[in-house]
This record gives C-alpha cells, sequence and structure tokens, in this order.
C-alpha cells in the first residue's frame, strides 16, 4: 500500500484554509494548513509535503517569497500558487521561481482545483520515478553482471533465475566481498519491483540507534537532533525491495521489531503514533553461520525462520579459482572505460599469481586490486610485476611479516600493509565475524568497516 500523498495549504483566510482541507482530505490526501509563511515553512521543514498549495498574498512575508524558500529547502516539491488578486506578471514570476500552476480565487469550479492537484502530484510523483531510475541507470543491471563459469556460480545464477519473479524472501549467506549485494540488487531488477526503489543498510555498520531511525524513520523532536521529519528504509522501500545486510549485526531488541514489521507489514515512525502500511520485499544477508548466532542467544530463531525462505549460499573466491581470470578481465574491461586508460590484456604470469592468491576479501578485493592497477599502469600488458607485492608474494603474508621487509618502503606503505595484513589474518581467525574482530583488535566497530572498504577486505 502507498503512502497518502501529503498537501500543505498555506492561506491567511480561514475559509479556504477550511474549504481546501475538507476536499482534499476526501480525496484521499493527508493535508496539513499554515496561516502565514513562517509557519509555513517551519511545518514544511518538519514535514514530507509532496505538495504545496500557496496563497499569493499574506500578510508579512508574501507567497513569492515563501515560494524561493521552499524551493531551496526542496527543488523536487510541486507548488500551486492561489491568489484573488493574480496577474499575468505574477503568474510568470512564480513560474520562474518553480511554481507548478496557478489557481484564482475564489474557487468558483472545484472540479478545476481537483484535476490541478492530481496533474500536479502525478507530474512530481513521475519526475521523482524518472529522477530515480536515472540515478540507478549506471548500476541497471542484469544476470550477466553476475559474473562465473565454474559450477558453484552457475547454480547459483540459475536459482536467481527462479527466484527474482517471485516475491518471497531470500538469505544471501557469504563471506565478506563475495557480492551478496550485487546478487540482490540483479535480483531486485529481474523482478516485477524492479521499477521501484531497492533500498540497501549495512545492519552491521550502525549502532542500534542510528539504524532503529534509518530504518523507522522519524518525527520532528523525536530525539535529540531530529530537526526535521524523516521517513525511514521501510517507507522508501514501499513497492520496491529492502536489503538487509549483515543482519547478524542487529541487537534482539530491533529484531523484535523488525519480526513485527515483516508479520503485519506496519510500522510507527519514532516519535509519533500513526501507524503506516509499508509493501516491500525482504532480502536480507549474512556473513557468519545463523545457527551459531542463534545458538549463541544473539539472533532470534523465530525471525530466522522468516527470513530463511530461499537460502541462497554464496562460495568464496578461493574456493573458485576458474572464476578468478574472468573476474580479473571483466573488471579491467570496466575500469579500462572508466579511467580512460589503454592498458592490458593481463599477461599468462599475472593471471596465475591472481589464481593462486587466497583473495580473503574475495571479489570486491580483486576489484579493488584491478581498478588501482588500471589507475597505476601506464600501457601495455599488465604483467605480475605491475600487481602489489602482497598477490605476487613479493610481499605477501610471509615476507611482509618480517621487520626487514618494510625497510624498503615507505613508512605510509608500510604501515598501511601490516595493518591490512594484520586486520586480514584477525578475520580469517574469527571466520568474518566484524564484531569478533573489533574485540579482538580493540577497534570501534564503525571504524573498523571503514579499514575493511580502504583495503577491499569487505
Amino acid at each position: 500500500m502507498e503512502k497518502r500523498p501529503v498537501i500543505l495549504v498555506v492561506d491567511d483566510e480561514g475559509y479556504t484554509r477550511k474549504l481546501l482541507s475538507k476536499l482534499l482530505g476526501s480525496l484521499g490526501y493527508d493535508v496539513l494548513t499554515a496561516v502565514d509563511g513562517p509557519e509555513a515553512l517551519r511545518k514544511f521543514e518538519a514535514s514530507v509535503a509532496d505538495l504545496v498549495m500557496l496563497d499569493q498574498r499574506m500578510p508579512g512575508m508574501d507567497g513569492l517569497t515563501v515560494l524561493r524558500r521552499i524551493k531551496e529547502l526542496d527543488p523536487a516539491v510541486a507548488v500551486i500558487m492561489m491568489t484573488g488578486y493574480g496577474t499575468v506578471e505574477e503568474a510568470v514570476k512564480a513560474m520562474k521561481l518553480g511554481a507548478y500552476d496557478y489557481l484564482a480565487k475564489p474557487f468558483d469550479n472545484v472540479d478545476e482545483v481537483e484535476l490541478t492537484v492530481k496533474r500536479a502530484l502525478k507530474d512530481k510523483f513521475l519526475s521523482d520515478e524518472n529522477r530515480y531510475l536515472k540515478e540507478r541507470l549506471d548500476e541497471s543491471l542484469s544476470f550477466d553482471a553476475v559474473v562465473g563459469r565454474s559450477k558453484a556460480m552457475r547454480r547459483i545464477i540459475d536459482l536467481i533465475k527462479k527466484v527474482a519473479p517471485l516475491d518471497s524472501t531470500v538469505l544471501l549467506h557469504g563471506e565478506t566481498g563475495t557480492g551478496k549485494e550485487l546478487i540482490a540488487q540483479t535480483i531486485h531488477q529481474n523482478s516485477p519491483r524492479a521499477s521501484r526503489r531497492f533500498v540497501a543498510v549495512n545492519c552491521g555498520s550502525l549502532s542500534e540507534s542510528l539504524l532503529e531511525s534509518t530504518l523507522f524513520g522519524y518525527e520532528k523532536g523525536a530525539f535529540t537532533g531530529a530537526v526535521k521529519t524523516t521517513t525511514g528504509y521501510f517507507e522508501a522501500a514501499d513497492g520496491g525491495t529492502l536489503f538487509l545486510d549483515e543482519i547478524t549485526g542487529t541487537s534482539l531488541k530491533l529484531q523484535t521489531s523488525l519480526l513485527r514489521v515483516l508479520q503485519e507489514r506496519e510500522f510507527t515512525r519514532l516519535g509519533d503514533t500513526v501507524r503506516r502500511k509499508t509493501d516491500f520485499r525482504l532480502i536480507t544477508a549474512a556473513n557468519v553461520p545463523m545457527e551459531e548466532e542463534i545458538a549463541a542467544g544473539r539472533f532470534r530463531e523465530d525471525l530466522y525462520y522468516r527470513i530463511n525462505v530461499i537460502p541462497i549460499e554464496i562460495p568464496p573466491l578461493r574456493e573458485r579459482r576458474e572464476d578468478i581470470a574472468l573476474l580479473a578481465r571483466y573488471f579491467l574491461d570496466r575500469f579500462r572505460e572508466k579511467l580512460g586508460k589503454d592498458v592490458g590484456p593481463f599477461t599468462a604470469g599475472a593471471l596465475a599469481a591472481m589464481e593462486a592468491y587466497e583473495w580473503r576479501g574475495n571479489v570486491r578485493e580483486l576489484e579493488n586490486m584491478v581498478e588501482r592497477v588500471v589507475a597505476l599502469k601506464g600501457s601495455g600488458p599488465i604483467d605480475a610485476a605491475d600487481l602489489p607485492p602482497h598477490v605476487t608474494g613479493r610481499g605477501g603474508a610471509q615476507d611482509a611479516a618480517a621487520p626487514e621487509s618494510y625497510s624498503a618502503m615507505p613508512f605510509q606503505e608500510a604501515k598501511e600493509t601490516f595493518e591490512r595484513l594484520y586486520i586480514e589474518d584477525v578475520l580469517k581467525r574469527v571466520d568474518g565475524n566484524v564484531s569478533k574482530a573489533a574485540e579482538i583488535t580493540g577497534i570501534r566497530r564503525q571504524n573498523l568497516y571503514l579499514k575493511l572498504k580502504k583495503y577491499g577486505l569487505r
């Protein structure tokens, strides 16, 4: 169920406010009212209005000033100007400032008001959708984006082709960097919900309070720092797909709230009492064994059964080495085009070195390495000597751990090499569990996520 459009009516005449509130309310819209410019701006900042019906002439701040301020706050909002003293010159000024249309008062024909409002909202939502699709155009995916020729990847591709047209909940499991979000995006882009939003959030990288406000949204004043009413991801994903990565990073309290939303398909913004309906397809992902999390009391068993309708296991890159050369060439083509570089192809020696490397950061580590090589390579074929030392073994874990190997490096490179290898080793010991790695290293979890991303380990 889609959310009801919100309309803010701004007029110093009580009769006009009452008339429009009754008319628009009967048409199924949520209506807010303001008597002057300052109140209108306050309510606009605190709301998520889709349309503003704005009186041209009001005491104090006039309509054109309010229009200008509103457009500065949200250029996408639709504004219909209203006046009983309309002139062509005023209408032209309003249109230049971004007004959608102009209505003359008194409203002799309420059908005209209704049609103008419907047209403005339709065009506004169409514009929003086009803007969203344009933003996603470069990221639009097909099944071809899931690259692999190994038996394991062919099985996964066949499975997501079967799953995509359905509306069933999917649980992706695999190590960090194996491409879980890419597969989630591919499922969405090939589903009946493809024209609506794909909303992704990494549960493990956010604190409990921040994740709660991100998912549920909040009203102005709900907590310190809540200066504006903000829609959450449950609302933003309505009609589309919500992807919750590293779902084991959620607290038991938040798991209980999430289970309730999945059962009832309703939620309440923080600081609000209004229950709102939402309809999204849920895809979740985890990089640690869910059964162990349940046994340890860190994850609710009933929520696990709710999200584990269609499980998909994604193997680490080191277990499908036949995909490494294919992926490396795929990333090489992408970054050559992106960076405008005439480099490549990979030599047999370079491919052999990559296929021998462990890739603890999986596909993401390989992708980041190829981008780095393309960026630094002048031209010509890419040989093993062009690859980072830790990949070829010239500065691998054993060599780099020796103090004498660092003395040949600049300080910053030596520091980063040690840090990457140290974090990689800790992650290996805890089977990729970022929370455990944060405890062992003494690095705050949010900061550890940044380092994982920096070094291509997630």
